[in-house]
């Protein structure tokens, strides 16, 4: 994969002209690129990009340089979050704590096919509210069958649908979206074909946008759920990303040796596909993903769906808005509670939270739930991937601990402990290949030019300490974050600085 990182002249000059406002001296390099991590020199930052990096040998403070001493740790550019959910949340939250304090400085939202239609509208509301991380958005699959199609998209999109969503695609995508997400695992996107899903997302095509899906199945047709994806990919004429790739169910279990070879045969036909991962052996979801076939009243295919994702032991309701006490505890807790069989316990849960039965006291996130269904060694698999980067799927104060902890998990766990990958290809994984997707140009890389998006870490000690019970605690190991510049986290302080902007494609 050929990434580019040419900046324009202009921009080098810009920054070159000004007096640096922050140094950062004593702390090793890693650039981001992949390559070899270096010592003895001296970012300097000036307004919101990275003047020059210099020879600490010969440098000396200016007057009025703040100067942070990176003696023992490494700097690296900001984090970049290719799949959030923290733009639900961000205008009403904008210090996004939970995410600077993990060094994500730009994140990417509209996941999972949802999204605010028009896009220019919630921008405007977030350039207002001033966000402390950097955020741009893909265009929900599902939020344009939802508006196209109203309460009617438990169907397939009729032609006249399909242009009528393709034309709101298309304004968004001038407004500055990056490409076209999808949640085809749920409704109402999983209702589409094949055929809609190539027929929309040609319209990112022109604007250089790509597809980024959360796959139509994650368990036991989940490779032919990848190939569907490299599928709308070739038709479309696009990259296209797998998110959140995961084996997710025991009948997916063993079954690596068949992404290796699809992704073989996707690179053999020239198309460029990659993938994204969260470094957790449970995801976050709504109880009716555990059932596909939507048969929520037959006892085999409830039994069937439950046991795969782990069994009742392992499926845990982060939330559930009938009843608040039952968030923590898992369906086996609760059936031994209310001494009822578990899988009838879900078809009751079903019952009760059907969108025909919901209260408006409940609000709009009724249920949510914790499945522990997948393999360490798979998860390892994916990231020794060279097309696999790190993702968070997370929320700003969210239940699933990945939204507090991904990125200090990671470099604790894969790259310090198991050694999955070497800490100057966990950087770019984190930082250029994440920015060469989404065409970022200015972001992802230390270099005179770039935009000062920066963490620093200390790589012998940077570890998550979020949990289940605690899905919100601060990491370890990371004390300072720098945003377009400014200091976001300060020795471990979240500051009041905002300086995160919303980036448009081609902008």
């Amino acid at each position: 994969m050929i990434q580019s990182f040419a900046l324009p002249l202009l921009a080098l000059v810009a920054a070159a002209a000004q007096d640096p406002s922050l140094a950062i001296t004593g702390a090793r390099l890693a650039d981001g690129s992949g390559g070899p991590i270096v010592s003895g020199k001296v970012v300097l930052v000036a307004g919101d990009s990275i003047q020059a990096i210099v020879d600490e040998r010969t440098w000396k403070a200016p007057a009025g340089v703040r100067v942070i001493d990176g003696k023992g740790l490494v700097l690296s550019p900001g984090f970049i979050d290719m799949h959030t959910h923290a733009d639900s949340s961000l205008v009403a939250k904008p210090d996004a704590v939970t995410q600077i304090r993990q060094g994500i400085t730009t994140a990417l939202g509209g996941q999972d096919g949802g999204s605010s239609i028009p896009l220019a509208d919630f921008f405007a509301k977030l350039e207002k509210a001033r966000p402390a991380m950097n955020l741009a958005s893909t265009v929900g699959f599902g939020s344009l069958r939802e508006k196209v199609m109203g309460e009617d998209n438990r169907r397939p999109a009729r032609p006249d649908e399909i242009l009528k969503m393709k034309a709101l695609l298309d304004q968004d995508m001038r407004d500055g979206a990056f490409g076209l997400s999808s949640g085809i695992e749920y409704e109402p996107d999983s209702f589409s074909t094949t055929d809609e899903l190539v027929d929309v997302a040609k319209t990112v095509k022109p604007y250089g946008g790509f597809y980024i899906s959360h796959v139509r199945d994650e368990g036991a047709k989940v490779i032919d759920s990848w190939r569907e994806l490299t599928v709308i990919a070739e038709r479309a004429g696009i990259p296209a990303q797998i998110t959140h790739i995961k084996l997710g169910s025991v009948s997916s279990w063993g079954k690596f040796a068949q992404y290796t070879a699809l992704m073989k045969e996707a690179d053999a036909k020239g198309l460029k596909i990659t993938a994204d991962c969260y470094p957790y052996n449970f995801w976050h979801s709504t109880l009716r993903v555990l059932v596909l076939s939507r048969l929520y009243t037959d006892m085999a295919e409830v039994k069937r769906g439950v046991d795969d994702n782990g069994g009742p032991t392992n499926i845990i309701l982060t939330d559930y808005a009938p009843n608040p006490s039952y968030a923590g505890k898992s369906l086996a807790q609760i059936a031994k509670e209310k001494g009822v069989d578990p899988y009838v316990l879900y078809m009751d849960l079903i019952k009760e939270t059907d969108p025909k039965n919901r209260k408006p006291e409940w609000g709009d996130d009724v249920e949510s739930i914790l499945g522990i269904s997948m393999q360490e060694d798979d998860i390892k698999g994916f990231y020794k991937d060279p097309r696999v980067m790190v993702s968070s799927d997370g929320a700003i104060d969210g239940g699933h601990p990945r939204g507090a902890g991904t990125y200090p998990r990671f470099l604790g766990r894969y790259v310090r402990e198991a050694k999955v990958v070497s800490l100057e290809e966990g950087v770019r994984k984190m930082t250029s290949l994440p920015a060469s997707v989404l065409g970022l140009k200015d972001r992802g890389r230390i270099a005179a030019g770039f935009k000062a998006d920066l963490v620093l870490f200390d790589p012998a000690t940077v570890i998550d300490t979020s949990t289940i019970k605690d899905p919100t605690a601060a990491p370890v190991g990371i004390p300072y974050v720098i945003v377009n510049g400014e200091v976001a986290l300060d020795n471990g302080v979240a500051t009041a600085a905002r300086a995160g902007r919303v980036l448009r494609k081609g902008r």
